[in-house]
């Protein structure tokens, strides 16, 4: 259901199976209303990206307003040094269609399973099928998102990174 990516520009991407890794990501583009696709492009030197080409699925969550930290903390520490989910107490659940999993408080979950990869520069854009999706009923009634809803743009990263400590 693409109409779960609109309005947001910043979103957390989780790949892996066994040991989940969650990533921060602006570059998602809904593709295509029928079917259903969707393009992230992940950096070429990523462990996301490692991941997402081994089981071929990842899930695209919407952030909520209280995961202001999380996604800086997600975005600038690698997943190869440990559980970044477990390092900032975030749970996930067991997703519909794909083995990875839903990130647990998030606005929205959009289950993808790949179907094609283009090397794009330094990136790789994933074009994957939307497959299923959860999502917060009260951010989204009926789908569409509710104009009350805080949802997280780009941010200014350094100062944030500097008030946390994270490098």
């Amino acid at each position: 259901m693409i109409e779960l990516l609109y309005p947001m520009r910043t979103f957390l991407i989780l790949s892996g199976v066994d040991n989940p890794n969650v990533m921060t990501a602006d570059w998602v583009i809904p593709l295509s209303f029928n079917p259903p696709l969707v393009g992230v492009a992940i950096g070429k030197t990523r462990y996301t990206r490692e991941l997402i080409d081994q089981h071929g699925e990842l899930v695209i969550a919407v952030p909520s307003e209280d995961m202001k930290e999380d996604l800086i903390y997600f975005g600038t520490v690698s997943g190869r040094r440990g559980n970044k989910l477990e390092m900032r107490s975030r749970r996930t659940y067991p997703s519909k269609s794909v083995k990875v999993p839903s990130l647990q408080g998030a606005l929205a979950n959009v289950e993808v399973k790949v179907r094609k990869k283009v090397e794009a520069g330094d990136h790789i854009l994933y074009i994957g099928e939307i497959t299923g999706y959860t999502y917060d009923e009260r951010a989204f009634p009926n789908g569409i998102p509710s104009p009350e809803t805080k949802f997280l743009f780009h941010l200014d990263l350094e100062g944030t990174i500097k008030e946390l400590n994270l490098r």
